[in-house]
């Protein structure tokens, strides 16, 4: 992944490619954000406590393994909702 990205010219610090240990430390982030996605395509606020239940079905922890909890998903909703506005945003026609 790490290869991948420099060759996109996504660099770390000091222009060079992202750490492995970098990568790693968001890739839970993103797993969790997947499944306050898939609530949020319902909702205008995912209940925590739900999105925390799906994560656990599907095995997805926090670090160190530990649950998945609602307020770790409170904490993280205005960066996903940040992150759903950039990625469903869809550009409105100009009009004369």
């Amino acid at each position: 992944m790490s290869a991948y990205l420099a060759e996109k010219g996504l660099l770390g610090r000091g222009g060079k490619p992202v750490s492995a240990a970098n990568l790693r430390r968001h890739f839970v982030r993103w797993r969790i954000y997947h499944v306050w996605a898939e609530h949020r395509v319902g909702t205008d606020d995912p209940a925590p406590a739900e999105v925390a239940r799906v994560c656990g079905e599907r095995g997805i922890t926090a670090q160190y393994n530990k649950p998945v909890t609602p307020t770790l998903i409170a904490g993280e909703r205005a960066e996903f909702e940040r992150r759903w506005q950039t990625l469903t945003h869809q550009p409105t026609p100009d009009t004369p």
